[in-house]
C-alpha cells in the first residue's frame, strides 16, 4: 500500500508508518486545529478549554512533529490545519507555479507531508 492509498494525513495508519504516536492530549488538540482550519493557540484553548499556555506547547509540538503548520502574521502565530493550507496555496497559485520546497517551508510543515498532501488534492482525495 502506497502512502497516496490513505484518506488522509492524520488517518491513524499514515501516522505509525511516519514514526508520529500521538497522546490523547495532542490528539485533542490537533482534533481543535483540524475543525478550526487557521486558529492562534487562543483560539485552540477556548475550543478544548484548557490553558493557553498548555495549548501553546502542545501546538508547537505538533508542528515539530509536521503534521501541523505555522504562520507568523506580526505578532500573532496561526495553526493551519495542513491540508485546507495547502488547497488555500494551490487555489492562489495553480498547479504550474507551485514550488512544494518553498511552500512546505512557508507554512512550516515537511516537504515529503507537503507532496503527499499535493498529490491527494491533484488526485481529488484530500
Amino acid at each position: 500500500m502506497s502512502e497516496i492509498d490513505y484518506c488522509s494525513i492524520y488517518d491513524i495508519r499514515f501516522l505509525v508508518r511516519k514514526n508520529i504516536y500521538l497522546t490523547p492530549t495532542l490528539m485533542r488538540s490537533l482534533e481543535a486545529v483540524i475543525a478550526l482550519k487557521r486558529a492562534t493557540a487562543d483560539d485552540v484553548a477556548k475550543y478544548t478549554k484548557r490553558p493557553r499556555t498548555i495549548e501553546s506547547r502542545y501546538l508547537a509540538q505538533l508542528n515539530k512533529i509536521g503534521i501541523i503548520g505555522k504562520v507568523r502574521e506580526g505578532r500573532r502565530i496561526y495553526y493551519l490545519e495542513a491540508v485546507s493550507a495547502l488547497k488555500d496555496y494551490v487555489e492562489k497559485l495553480g498547479y504550474e507555479q507551485l514550488n512544494v520546497e518553498q511552500i512546505a517551508h512557508q507554512i512550516s510543515i515537511p516537504a515529503d507531508i507537503a507532496r503527499i498532501v499535493l498529490e491527494m488534492i491533484k488526485t481529488g482525495r484530500a
